[in-house]
């Protein structure tokens, strides 16, 4: 009985030990081909037709990089077209493309979103307006290109290449020593194995990024990969197909990494469960297509998948090991079967140390392997996200670290949300959004749309809906800082307007001033000219009344006609705010705001208040004096919905001290 038992224990551990050496093992041979690969130079003279594809989906930031870059190859310019495709942007992604002298394809469409259905999309449109282009280069719109990215594509079309992939490393613009552990990985996957499966006279995967398509190749396989690991899913679809993915070692492209937080997590997420996805879905196809035409392309695309990413396999290694040592020491095991059980461990000890050698990796990425215990026990985290399931084959967007640092942490009071902004900022989201393709509402929230909002579930959903409130009033700053957020200060319509007019002259921004009354539209964008000469303005007042007595189409129409880029509204509380969010679907410009009486100040119909009293939240109590009749019954309504609000504040600051 007890030989049986050990006969089970020592039977379990190879069934474990034996697939993890053989993975290693097959890593250890492309290591050991790469220090084979020599990299061919192009022969012959540049003579086909490109379209570089920039896949881009709120990517402000780092497109301007990407694109000078790409204008900057040593590729003919006359050969080749930088497409950018504006995926569903809600930032000036598509105006800053069009001011790097990109030619932009704007893409809406929220029932089919990610980076393969925006390809699919892009290349049929291509494909059918461009009878003279040769093939398709997708490059990431956070990407660096090397000078002789598309020649050294290109140069592969030569020798009969349907799929070109480039060497796609990190971009080593961070310091921290998981950036360097995760270039190490990357100079491992995409420079050592694909130079050790070229050196073997092997096809390669394409990476999404610095990858070529020939025409006849799309056209024959349509890109129809719309998982989250979506270059990976085309790639063994070309494969199934015989198309053998040539690997250009000295096409060089670098893109960067999240080094860690939730873009870290997703991005892990995003490419090991997908991968693993397509184990399930994809291994018996490729090995049936070997099965039946002896494809070697096949084959090592099956083998390629089921080999499983490098931290993993470290981790069912080190397992491995572990189980080992402990049975070893209970007597369960021999001292043989635990030696046997190291040699995975050691075979990828070896993989990375003669990779890293093969591929003449700089001495920093050395050092970084000093941080793979602590990165190694990071991702047991995402392995357990995946074993409990995950819609592996469901793209998602890795965070950028700009998204981080750009967005509005929104806050509640009572029913609405308000957006801890000062003026600077407010300006800067106001003035970055023209040429995007849906118009957001941006409202200007005091006190009196609190209550106004807590009383009316109309205008309650359009403040949630907004894509700005900015915190008009000080009862709304010193509320907002008694419930415990950092609200940096007001942000007054009042002084929003001129502000915007200057930032709007300045950048070329064109404004419609949409309200008032006896002719103050028309005096305000007058003022606003003569202080800005080169602000581009026009107004229009419709004659006073309801919502639904306006000739909502004319004003719309009139809009278009002048090409505005930001509505200001001044129908007054909650006029404005409603008529903006009934009509924002057909509003022809990118930004709609409601400004109140801020016409009648520009227009110097009505007096501002002292600045002292404005510095000291008073601002109220000079507009009562002046208009006790019309503001007192408001502001006595207010006062009450705000004693109800410092009452609910205070309440729930002493439960949560308790």
């Amino acid at each position: 009985m007890t030989n049986l038992l050990h006969g089970l224990v020592a039977g379990g551990l190879l069934l474990g030990a034996v697939p993890a050496m053989a993975c290693s093992a097959y890593l250890v041979v492309l290591s050991a081909a790469a220090f084979f690969h020599r990299a061919s130079a192009p022969t012959g003279a540049a003579n086909h037709r490109l379209v570089v594809l920039v896949p881009a989906h709120d990517e402000a930031e780092l497109i301007g990089r990407c694109l000078a870059s790409l204008f900057d190859q040593s590729y003919p310019r006359e050969l080749y077209r930088v497409v950018v495709i504006a995926d569903n942007c809600q930032d000036s992604t598509a105006a800053l493309a069009r001011a790097a002298g990109a030619e932009v394809m704007v893409r809406e469409d929220l029932t089919a979103v990610g980076k393969g259905r925006a390809l699919r999309w892009a290349t049929e449109r291509l494909l059918a307006l461009d009878a003279g282009l040769d093939a398709v280069v997708v490059v990431d719109a956070d990407s660096v290109a090397h000078p002789e990215l598309l020649r050294e594509l290109a140069a592969e079309l030569d020798t009969g290449a349907g799929a070109v992939q480039g060497e796609y490393l990190v971009l080593r613009d961070g310091s921290s020593s998981r950036a360097g552990l995760k270039a190490a990985a990357l100079f491992l996957f995409h420079r050592v194995r694909f130079s050790g499966l070229a050196a073997l006279g092997l096809p390669c995967n394409l990476a999404g990024n610095g990858m070529l398509i020939r025409r006849s190749v799309l056209e024959t396989i349509p890109w129809d990969a719309f998982t989250s690991t979506e270059d990976l899913e085309y790639s063994l679809h070309l494969r199934l197909q015989g198309i053998r993915p040539r690997f250009a070692s000295r096409a060089g492209i670098e893109g960067p990494v999240p080094e860690r937080g939730a873009a870290d997590r997703v991005q892990r997420i995003r490419w090991e469960g997908g991968r693993f996805y397509l184990v399930r879905t994809m291994l018996w196809p490729l090995l049936s297509a070997f099965g039946r035409r002896r494809d070697l392309g096949a084959l090592s695309a099956a083998v390629d998948l089921v080999v499983p990413p490098l931290g993993l396999l470290a981790l069912i290694d080190s397992a491995i090991v572990a189980v080992a040592l402990i049975l070893g020491h209970l007597g369960l095991v021999g001292s043989w079967l635990v030696l046997l059980c190291a040699i995975p461990a050691v075979g990828l000890a070896m993989h990375v140390l003669v990779g890293l050698v093969a591929g003449r990796a700089p001495a920093d990425l050395y050092l970084s392997l000093i941080a793979s215990p602590a990165y190694l026990l990071s991702k047991l985290a995402v392995y357990a996200h995946l074993a409990r399931g995950l819609e592996q084959d469901r793209w998602r967007r890795t965070p950028r670290a700009a998204d981080a640092q750009n967005a509005v942490s929104r806050f509640g009071l009572g029913s609405t949300g308000i957006d801890p902004v000062d003026m600077e900022t407010a300006l800067k989201l106001i003035l970055n959004s023209p040429h995007e393709p849906r118009a957001r509402q941006v409202c200007t929230v005091n006190l009196h749309f609190l209550a106004t909002a807590a009383a009316s579930t109309e205008v309650g959903e359009v403040l949630r809906a907004s894509a700005l409130n900015v915190p008009d009033g000080h009862p709304v700053v010193w509320l907002g800082r008694l419930a415990g957020y950092r609200v940096p200060g007001r942000v007054a319509g009042s002084d929003l307007l001129p502000l915007l007019a200057t930032g709007a002259a300045r950048n070329g921004t064109r404004l419609f001033l949409l309200g008032g009354e006896y002719g103050v539209a028309a005096e305000a964008a007058r003022r606003l000219r003569d202080r800005n000469p080169d602000l581009v303005i026009a107004h229009h007042e419709p004659p006073l009344g309801a919502i639904d007595d306006l000739d909502s189409e004319a004003i719309i129409e009139m809009i278009r006609q002048a090409r505005s880029d930001v509505l200001l509204v001044a129908f007054g509380h909650p006029k404005q705010e409603l008529w903006i969010s009934r009509h924002l679907a057909q509003l022809p410009v990118s930004v709609a705001i409601g400004v109140g009486c801020a016409f009648d100040l520009v227009a110097g119909r009505r007096s501002r208040a002292p600045r002292w009293m404005r510095a000291c939240g008073l601002e109220w109590l000079y507009r009562l004096l002046r208009e006790p009749r019309r503001l007192l019954p408001r502001y006595a309504s207010d006062a009450l919905y705000m004693a109800t609000l410092l009452a609910s504040i205070t309440y729930r600051r002493r439960a949560s001290v308790q």
